[in-house]
């Protein structure tokens, strides 16, 4: 449910695409995230508008919603589909709109970042955009990157997959995820991003999963031992627009859009590698421990997740993107 506050703040920007008097027709969009600063999700989004208004110049007029101001990715997600804002960013809680994004919860699924990016750039990206307007009629604009995801905790380091026994570990609220954690031995535990920190330090939980770069906007290294450089799971970004809106724009629009998305795309791809390059020295230079894993034994005992992610997605697009992957 939306707070007062944020229906206040919706209504005062308006529930529908309008155009304003002018000499010519005036694009309006309300973008929204969860996240802000350098967050990835939010790095996505910003860039997006800068680039757009670069391009589009007066033609387009844009209302920016950050930090949550309209609520998490689940409350977004609800509002784009209504078509009460235009375009929001998404991590892993796209698989709330739609069932086949939990492809990417399965662990191991993507060997490193080449391949990934060629995925989301090809057949793969092109299969989850189809899938996407189908299902909920919803444009995909482009795709970032939020990358690999890390194990962090306050137990023990994660060495084998044994160490992840009734491990307290933070998740995002899709069935994937958690039918992963649970099928490794862990405990997962679904809780907004913005409440982890809380969360480790009161001990309500014991860790975590995500990006490096997530870990440092959302300071998860000050209330963390240790960080384990599993790469358990990729994480794209997915730039959404309502269809309707889409649809509605003129075909010069929708390329700048396009190619807005296209750049935003790129910086947070570049900001993923510099973070992985630079974050590790930094964490362990804040006192906390950071060791990598021999990925062998995590790819054997992840390996019977595959069924059960497939019964999420369909058996027959796991069989497509695995035949894609080869």
């Amino acid at each position: 449910m939306l707070g007062i506050r944020k229906l206040a703040v919706l209504a005062a920007i308006g529930l529908s695409l309008a155009a304003v008097p002018s000499a010519f027709a005036q694009t309006k969009l309300r973008l929204a995230v969860e996240t802000t600063g350098r967050d990835p999700t939010n790095v996505m989004l910003s860039t997006f508008r800068d680039e757009l208004q670069k391009s589009a110049g007066d033609e387009v007029a844009i209302d920016y919603f950050e930090g949550g101001a309209l609520g998490d990715e689940n409350a977004l997600a609800e509002l784009i589909r209504a078509g009460q804002v235009e375009v929001i960013s998404m991590g892993s809680d796209i698989v709330a709109l739609d069932s086949k994004f939990a492809v990417f919860d399965m662990p191991f699924l993507l060997k490193d970042k080449a391949t990934a990016r060629a995925a989301m750039d090809g057949e793969l990206g092109e299969a989850l955009a189809k899938s996407l307007r189908e299902t909920v009629d919803l444009q995909v604009v482009g795709y970032g990157e939020l990358g690999f995801r890390v194990i962090s905790n306050n137990v023990r380091p994660i060495t084998k997959p044994e160490d992840l026994q009734g491990l307290k570990l933070r998740t995002p609220s899709n069935e994937g995820r958690i039918l992963a954690f649970k099928a490794l031995g862990a405990a997962p535990t679904p809780m907004p991003l913005g409440e982890a920190y809380v969360g480790l330090r009161q001990g309500a939980i014991d860790g975590q999963e995500n990006p490096l770069s997530v870990i440092k906007e959302f300071s998860l290294f000050e209330v963390q031992k240790y960080i384990s450089i599993t790469n358990h799971v990729y994480t794209p970004i997915t730039l959404v627009m309502n269809g309707r809106a889409w649809d509605a724009l003129a075909p010069e629009m929708q390329e700048k859009l396009k190619d807005a998305a296209s750049k935003a795309g790129e910086v947070t791809r570049a900001l993923s590698d510099e973070s992985d390059a630079a974050l590790v020295g930094e964490f362990k230079a804040a006192g906390v421990a950071v060791n990598e894993i021999d990925p062998a034994p995590f790819q054997a005992a992840a390996a019977p997740i595959a069924d059960k992610i497939a019964g999420v997605v369909t058996p027959e697009f796991m069989t497509r993107v695995q035949e894609i992957l080869k």
